[in-house]
C-alpha cells in the first residue's frame, strides 16, 4: 500500500518538538520519505492521497500491559479464570480488534490462561485476526503463595522454572513474564523468586533475544528483579528511593498501570463497593502515585500500560492511562513517548515501529486535535494505519 499524507502536524514519538506542517510518503507499508513544503498528489502517482490539514500524525500507540483473554469489568478476572480455552480465544480476538480500532497498533500481552495469548499473537501476525502487533507471554510464572489464577503457572524449583521457560520459548512466546512479589495476610509484600531463579530466567530469555517482565508490588521483589537484569517492573507500587535509583541505573523500565486503582475508584459508586475495598484502592492509589514520583525523580523510563483484562480496566483505554500519568507528573510529550518509543523499546520492536521515521513500518494514527494541548485528543482517531494498510 502506497500513501501520501500531506500538510499534517507531526509528533514523531522521539520527543522532539512537533513539526507544524509536513508530508509523509509510504511505499509498500514502509515510511519512505518525510519532508516539508508543498507537495502535489501528481508528484506521487498511484499513491492514496490524504490531505491531513489540521490533523496530527503520530505513531500508533502501544499498551504494554494487557491480558486480552479478559474482558475487564467488575467480574472480568473471575470469568477469565473459569472460561474454556476456545471461549477465551474468541474473547481475546474481540478485545484485540477493539484495541486496534482505537489506534493501538501494538501491545504486550503479559499472561493468559493456557497461554492462548501466544496463539492470538501468531494469528494476528498472519493476518487471520485483526489486532495490534502483540508481544505475548504465555502463562506468567511464579513461586507458590501468590496469585491463584489460571493465567499463572506455579513452580517450586530452578529446574521447574527452566522447563517452563523453555516450553514457552518453544511455543513461540515473545517475552517471559514472572511474578516477583507475594502478599502476606497483613497486606505487606515480599520477594518470591530469589536471586538464583531470577537470574536463571534472565539468562534463558536473553539468550534467545526475549525480554523479561516482572509483576512487582514491593521494593524487595523489585530490587531482586532489577539486580537480576529483568527488563521491566509491572505495576511498580511500594517502590522506595533506593529501588528507583537502581532501576534508573540499570535501565529498567516501569509499567505503572495507574488505571488499575483509578478504574476501581471511578466505578466504586455504581458497584456499591464496601468501604474497606474503597480504602484499599485509595491506599494503592497513594502508594502508586508516590512510587511514580520517586521513579520520575530518579530518571526511570516509563512505559504506558493499563492492565486491561487483568483488572476491571477495559481494552482500548490507553489514552486514559496517559491522562492519569500526566496528572501524576508526566508532561504530555513524555506520556506520548511512554506509549510509543519507550513502549517499542521494551517490546523489542523499536527498529520497526514506535516512531515516525524513514525505513520504519507505517503504523500510524491521524488524530483530530493537538495531543500536546489535550492528550485526550488521541481519542479523536480519524485514521489508523498498520503496516501502511488503512484499518480505520
Amino acid at each position: 500500500m502506497n500513501l501520501l499524507i500531506r500538510n499534517v502536524r507531526l509528533i514523531d514519538g522521539t520527543g522532539v518538538e512537533p513539526i507544524p506542517s509536513v508530508n509523509v510518503a509510504v511505499e509498500n507499508g514502509v515510511i519512505s520519505w518525510i519532508g516539508e513544503g508543498n507537495v502535489t498528489p501528481s508528484a506521487h502517482p498511484h499513491y492514496e492521497d490524504i490531505n491531513g490539514e489540521d490533523l496530527t500524525l503520530m505513531p500508533g500507540t502501544f499498551d504494554c500491559h494487557e491480558h486480552f483473554a479478559g474482558d475487564g469489568g467488575q467480574n472480568g478476572v473471575p470469568a477469565m479464570n473459569d472460561d474454556l480455552p476456545e471461549v477465551l480465544l474468541v474473547k481475546a480476538a474481540a478485545n484485540a480488534r477493539r484495541a486496534l480500532m482505537t489506534g493501538q497498533t501494538s501491545a504486550r500481552d503479559v499472561g493468559s490462561p493456557y497461554g492462548i495469548s501466544i496463539t492470538l499473537a501468531q494469528q494476528v501476525a498472519t493476518g487471520s485476526i485483526p489486532g495490534p502487533r502483540i508481544t505475548a507471554a504465555g502463562q506468567w510464572i511464579q513461586a507458590p503463595t501468590t496469585w491463584p489464577y489460571a493465567m499463572v503457572h506455579t513452580i517450586e524449583s530452578p529446574e521447574q522454572m527452566r522447563q517452563v521457560v523453555m516450553d514457552q520459548i518453544a511455543r513461540g512466546a515473545g517475552l517471559i513474564k514472572v511474578g516477583a512479589t507475594g502478599t502476606r495476610e497483613d497486606g505487606s509484600d515480599y520477594a518470591t523468586l530469589g536471586p538464583e531463579i531470577a537470574g536463571l530466567v534472565v539468562q534463558l530469555a536473553h539468550g534467545v533475544g526475549l525480554k523479561v517482565a516482572a509483576h512487582c508490588t514491593g521494593s524487595a521483589g523489585a530490587t531482586e528483579a532489577v539486580e537480576a537484569g529483568i527488563d521491566s517492573i509491572e505495576h511498580a507500587t511500594h517502590i522506595d528511593n533506593a529501588t528507583a535509583k537502581l532501576m534508573a541505573q540499570k535501565g529498567t523500565v516501569a509499567v505503572p498501570t495507574l488505571s488499575t486503582w483509578d478504574y476501581r475508584l471511578r466505578a466504586a459508586a455504581r458497584w456499591d463497593l464496601p468501604k474497606e475495598e474503597i480504602d484499599s484502592a485509595e491506599a494503592r492509589r497513594d502508594s502508586s502515585k508516590a512510587s511514580f514520583k520517586r521513579m520520575l525523580d530518579a530518571g526511570v523510563k516509563i512505559a504506558a500500560g493499563t492492565d486491561a483484562g487483568g483488572s476491571p480496566v477495559r481494552h482500548g483505554t490507553i489514552v486514559h492511562e496517559m491522562e492519569v500519568m500526566i496528572e501524576a507528573g508526566l508532561t504530555p510529550m513524555q506520556a506520548i513517548e511512554s506509549a510509543t518509543r519507550i513502549a517499542a523499546e521494551i517490546t523489542g520492536t523499536l527498529d520497526q515501529v514506535g516512531t515516525v521515521e524513514v525505513g520504519k513500518l507505517a503504523d500510524l494514527i491521524l488524530v483530530d486535535g493537538d495531543p500536546l494541548s489535550d492528550i485526550g485528543a488521541i481519542r479523536n482517531v480519524w485514521a489508523v494505519f498498520q503496516g501502511g494498510r488503512r484499518i480505520r
